[in-house]
């Protein structure tokens, strides 16, 4: 726990890591049928995920945001229509197979996320706790929602092709942790507890999934994927937070982050339109190599802002 503590999203990654490489040379391994094949294989991943849901829905605090959604609410939101934009934008132009190695999926997944972990600790750092308690709203960015959304849509050519009903299903669990967490928060205190082991089930289900060679050949293209992440949003978000809403810069840093659960997108999204498994596996390592740079990334850059502002943390 103390080695997984020291790494962006470790509780996610490691056991997602170890998995990978162990079913890249042991594909059948545990696969010994009823309750462990259940437990341990991929084949748990998607009542994980319902969980993982279930429980950051608890967490959600109506009341809570009401204050938050004119500040923090609308720099969120114009973060995810500029992530739309230019998920659509890429799509349009270079299609599912992508460009430079990065697939429509990696882009589109990638593009859409926001580490909400980094988000509350950045802005927790530097005195901003009321501020942070935007962190259910940002997280839901971090779902695999938006992209399935975005990824139906151009495979369908318009919202009338859709299947809503993934997308449905992922919000169900949320809205039953919603309404048990808001009813009572005895719900938050037991369900919030849950989240870490949830993603240490989730990283390691999901990495059985993937090919570790496959991985380590999506380096170069997950860095370029990343440098034009940070390149591309990063000045919109902070310029928004400035100019218009008169901030100091430390929510859009923040916000300029990739979550470790988005590595969770792909696959999930692959659920629900099978065509895009070929992707699967180059599109998470893509993912991952984002997660690693943008958790240092932030901090880094926050840093030299509270320096140039006097602030202290």
């Amino acid at each position: 726990m103390k080695f997984m503590n020291r790494i962006p999203a470790g509780n996610f990654i490691v056991p997602l890591v170890i998995s990978m490489v162990l079913y890249t040379f042991f594909p059948n391994l545990l696969r010994i049928g009823t309750i462990t094949e259940s437990f341990l294989s991929a084949d748990g991943s998607s009542f994980v995920i319902g969980m993982l849901c279930f429980s950051s829905g608890t967490t959600i605090k109506l009341n809570d945001l009401k204050d938050l959604i004119k500040f923090q609410g609308s720099l969120i939101l114009v973060k995810m229509i500029l992530s739309l934009v230019l998920a659509f934008g890429f799509l349009f132009m270079f299609g599912l197979e992508g460009i430079w190695g990065i697939s429509g999926l990696a882009f589109v997944a990638t593009i859409i996320s926001t580490n909400p972990a980094v988000y509350v600790a950045l802005l927790t750092a530097f005195g901003r706790e009321r501020d942070a308690g935007i962190y259910p709203f940002a997280g839901i960015i971090a779902l695999p929602i938006l992209p399935l959304i975005v990824m139906s849509v151009f495979a369908s050519g318009g919202l009338a092709g859709v299947n809503w009903m993934p997308v449905i299903s992922v919000f169900v669990p949320l809205f039953l942790g919603m309404i048990l967490g808001n009813i009572d928060s005895s719900f938050s205190d037991i369900f919030a507890k849950c989240l870490p082991a949830l993603l240490m089930l989730l990283g390691w289900t999901l990495g059985q999934g993937m090919n570790f060679i496959e991985a380590i050949k999506s380096g170069v293209p997950g860095i370029l994927m990343t440098a034009f992440f940070l390149v591309v949003t990063l000045p919109v978000v902070f310029m928004f937070e400035k100019r218009v809403l008169k901030g100091e810069g430390y929510s859009s840093i923040a916000l300029t982050t990739i979550a470790g659960v988005s590595t969770s997108t792909p696959a999930a999204v692959a659920v629900a339109l099978p065509e895009l498994q070929p992707y699967v596996t180059s599109a998470t390592a893509i993912i991952l190599t984002g997660v690693v740079i943008t958790s240092i990334v932030a901090p880094f850059l926050s840093a030299k802002l509270a320096s140039k502002r006097g602030d202290t943390f």
